[in-house]
């Protein structure tokens, strides 16, 4: 078996890059990449490159983020480059274990010649990629084709129909003008025509032919879309190569995979291994916020409705639900810089995430709020919880020497209530403690 199957990163690059710079502003990339049709732009600077992918530009959307702000203060990465002859299997796992979605690849002179999604390389170690990329022309017989002109007689030619797949093709200066088959041969017997008339008498016209450049796939569609048991090849030329029958295209098929298996179980298990881990990761990601690394919105509204189905069926204690805005965070923005107030942002994640206990659920809401679900919590254990954090948030000095604090709405669930109502009540908690002057906490 060859290495068709797994083939390396220089056939499968995008080789069309969308190039910017970092004085670029979101929107004007966001556009450049829809006018493009591209999913992401790369910025060469100096010796690094680095990317801005439609996974940054969406979750800076949901994030509340500016798009007006030039990509030098957004959330752009350092694109990891392979070099064309790598393989798609080692590339994979480079994806995998750097967590990153997008790589560059380069020449050996370390030129960027193109760039490769993650969705990229799964498609090309799709098995069926055997099929895309083989051609007919490479397993068409060297045996020559049963081939006679229009004035041949049919009776002098009819012996060389024996089995259903055969057929005389009527040829003119090697080119098909017309086609016998075995079942043509059945109709003219059973009617009780004669077949002493000439080939162009019965032949049947025009001839459906197969490039010799069409890969495997193609034909097999082609056979099985027309009803018909085999393929005539053509050159360039239009001239007859050769015939491939259904039944040998389809045997071809099924030694590859056969080959296949067998000359590469070890990479096969390998590539299991790592799809099952990236279905894993990506369950993860859909739950996961990309900056803080807590949970999301989804993750949040999956326990609370689990938390809920555990009262209503045990009978057993209620939770309760922090709700979490940052004061004036836009301020400190416009102040600090995006990235700082990034910073921040992901400092009181973690400082959110150290607090809690495992059986609690931390998650960043959106833009600057965060929520945490207290398992097993009353209201009055939650308002302690929530004034230690206010607490701790209002005395910290984070990136830069910028300081923030927190206005917190605390409510604990009332059996019976619907996800909507608890939430709402929540939040009108927290929306008493912004007008009571901030930094403040708010039960509902």
């Amino acid at each position: 078996m060859d290495s068709h199957a797994f083939p390396i990163l220089g056939s499968i690059a995008q080789k069309t890059i969308l190039k910017g710079g970092l004085n670029l502003t979101v929107s004007a990339a966001a556009k450049l990449m829809h006018d493009k049709g591209a999913s992401s732009i790369v910025i060469e600077q100096a010796q690094e490159r680095q990317i801005f992918s439609l996974e940054e530009l969406l979750n800076f959307i949901d994030a509340g983020g500016d798009q007006t702000i030039v990509l030098r203060d957004a959330p752009i990465r350092k694109v990891e480059c392979l070099e064309e002859g790598d393989s798609v299997l080692g590339a994979l796992e480079f994806l995998e274990r750097n967590g990153r979605r997008y790589l560059g690849v380069v020449d050996p002179d370390d030129v960027l010649i193109g760039i490769v999604t993650y969705s990229d390389i799964l498609k090309s170690i799709d098995p069926a990629v055997l099929m895309e990329r083989k051609t007919v022309g490479e397993i068409i017989s060297r045996t020559i084709p049963v081939m006679f002109t229009a004035d041949w007689i049919l009776a002098d030619v009819i012996h060389h129909l024996t089995k259903p797949e055969d057929t005389i093709l009527v040829v003119e200066e090697g080119r098909p003008i017309g086609v016998i088959t075995a079942k043509d041969i059945f109709g003219i017997v059973t009617s009780g025509k004669g077949s002493h008339e000439p080939l162009a008498h019965y032949m049947v016209s025009p001839v459906i032919t197969t490039s010799c450049h069409s890969s495997i796939h193609e034909a097999l569609m082609q056979v099985r879309d027309l009803h018909i048991k085999r393929a005539i090849v053509v050159d360039e030329e239009g001239k007859v190569v050769g015939v491939v029958t259904q039944s040998e295209l389809i045997g071809y098929a099924y030694g590859s995979w056969v080959n296949l298996m067998k000359n590469h179980t070890d990479e096969f298990h390998e590539l299991v291994g790592m799809l099952e881990e990236n279905n894993q990761s990506l369950q993860r990601l859909t739950l996961a916020d990309g900056l803080t690394g807590l949970g999301n919105r989804r993750l949040l509204q999956q326990q609370m409705d689990e938390e809920m189905e555990r009262m209503r069926r045990y009978n057993v204690g209620t939770f309760s639900l922090v709700v979490i805005d940052l004061d004036r965070f836009k301020y400190l923005n416009d102040e600090f810089g995006r990235l700082v107030g990034d910073e921040v942002l992901k400092a009181i994640a973690s400082e959110i995430a150290r607090l809690v206990r495992k059986s609690d659920l931390a998650v960043r809401w959106g833009g600057e709020e965060f929520a945490i679900l207290l398992s097993s919590t009353p209201l009055e254990a939650a308002e302690q919880f929530a004034n230690r954090l206010r607490a701790i948030i209002e005395q910290r000095t984070f990136a830069d020497g910028a300081k923030v604090t927190i206005s917190v709405g605390v409510g604990e669930y009332v059996i019976g209530e619907d996800e909507k109502t608890f939430f709402c009540r929540v939040d009108q908690a927290l929306y008493r403690a912004k007008a009571k002057g901030r930094n403040l906490v708010q039960l509902a």
